[in-house]
């Protein structure tokens, strides 16, 4: 029976096998005729590998730009926190520039913490005085964030005209956040896939598409194909488990038969256990003899212990003794150190609330001086025009002295010639009256 079970799952897997093969060639025929006769890889990649037109060189170019920018201000914090090392390195006007961007920063910062704790509910007679406050440090946030975004611009023009300097900050890029690392490798990725797509012409990218599509249509055969051959597969899968069934009964059989075995086997296993009864007696008895050398040798070892115990008790009332002693100056230590900590700390406290009080009383004056600041241009510009007024006259009065003097001389020289002339005209007459 067992064997005739076995030929009929033979010839069961062989039918199987022989319809899985047919569908197999099926669809290799399928794949065959439906495969284009071109290389998908040279479809899908760019035929060249440059740009063509001045447009797309110019987008090119304003990603990589953008890229650029968004390097160097992603970097800005770590070289504002590190401007003593790099102050010689990115040069002066760079330094002023950073510096200045630092501080706006700052007083950006303390505008904001200060209108957020400024946002806490108030009574209906306070609501209006309180609208007021707050609309004005909304107005001194929005005026330090533009200041804040041109000093950007400015320390991005200062980097882009001083080359050197961005190479300088270029080995620090480690330094950068990870949200910034992402944010320039996404955009590096963008402009990847934007070159990409502009060195595909409209014709490239239809013919892209025409072999998407036919690949697409392809996979849909090949689905209907797999879903036809996990059918028979499941068809086929049936089959066995049936199979798997006559076979458990043939199992269910064989172990029937092996307990009829058991019960022969009864007799053998009751001479083996007597058997095993004779050893454990003689094992018994070697146990005792052994039990007993290893009691004699416990108790010597027990003795050794008790001496070993009376000698180092000694020592150990020596060792408690040092332990208390170090362990009363280890608690004075504490109390010393914990005097002392609560000392600085009340210290610490009370330069922190002058520190606080003097930045509150800086930034009043700062504001003080932004006011007052175009008062001053305009009383440094009326002296610039008094002084230019005052120097002008004195140039007038100095060529008005210079054109008198050479006036004079000018006169004094006439004078001088019509004497000469009076006197000649005379002695020429005092000539003729002596002939």
């Amino acid at each position: 029976m067992t064997s005739e079970t076995m030929v009929q799952n033979q010839q069961l897997e062989d039918k199987n096998i022989e319809t899985i093969s047919r569908i197999t060639t099926d669809y290799d025929a399928s794949l065959q005729e439906i495969t284009p006769k071109v290389d998908a890889l040279r479809i899908l990649e760019p035929i060249r590998k440059k740009l063509a037109s001045i447009e797309a060189e110019r987008i090119i170019s304003v990603i990589e730009s953008t890229i650029k920018k968004i390097e160097i201000v992603t970097l800005i914090p770590h070289i504002v926190a590190n401007l003593d090392r790099f102050n010689v390195a990115i040069g002066l006007e760079l330094t002023c520039a950073l510096r200045e961007h630092n501080r706006l920063e700052q007083h950006l910062n303390f505008a904001v913490g200060k209108l957020l704790k400024e946002n806490y509910p108030v009574e209906e007679n306070e609501n209006a005085i309180h609208k007021v406050k707050i609309k004005e440090k909304k107005l001194d946030v929005k005026t330090i964030q533009q200041a804040f975004g041109s000093s950007v611009k400015n320390v991005l023009r200062l980097f882009q005209g001083n080359p050197s300097a961005y190479q300088i900050i270029q080995t620090e890029c480690q330094t950068r956040n990870h949200i910034c690392v992402d944010l320039i490798l996404l955009l590096m990725e963008l402009r990847d896939f934007v070159f990409e797509r502009l060195l595909i012409t409209p014709t490239e990218e239809k013919e892209k598409f025409e072999f998407v599509q036919k690949i697409i249509n392809q996979d849909k055969q090949n689905t209907e194909i797999i879903a036809t051959l996990e059918a028979e597969l499941a068809a086929a899968i049936q089959d066995k488990e049936n199979e798997m069934l006559k076979k458990s009964e043939i199992i269910r059989k064989l172990k029937t038969n092996l307990l009829q075995l058991d019960l022969f086997s009864e007799d053998y296993i009751r001479q083996v256990k007597q058997d095993a009864e004779k050893q454990q007696l003689t094992d018994q008895r070697d146990s005792e003899g052994r039990i007993a050398k290893y009691q004699e040798e416990m108790s010597q070892l027990r003795t050794q212990l008790n001496n070993s115990i009376i000698e180092h008790r000694a020592s150990e009332v020596a060792l408690r003794k040092r332990k208390y002693k170090i362990e009363t100056e280890i608690e004075n230590w504490i109390q010393k150190y914990d005097a002392d900590l609560q000392e600085k700390q009340d210290e610490y406290e009370h330069l922190l609330k002058i520190h606080t009080d003097e930045a509150v009383l800086l930034f009043e004056l700062e504001q003080k001086m932004n006011m007052l600041e175009p008062e001053y241009s305009q009383i440094v510009e009326e002296r610039k025009i008094k002084a230019e007024e005052k120097k002008a006259k004195e140039q007038q009065a100095y060529l008005m002295g210079k054109a008198a003097v050479t006036i004079q001389s000018f006169w004094k020289g006439y004078k001088v010639r019509q004497l000469m002339k009076a006197l000649k005209k005379k002695k020429k007459g005092k000539g003729k009256k002596k002939k």
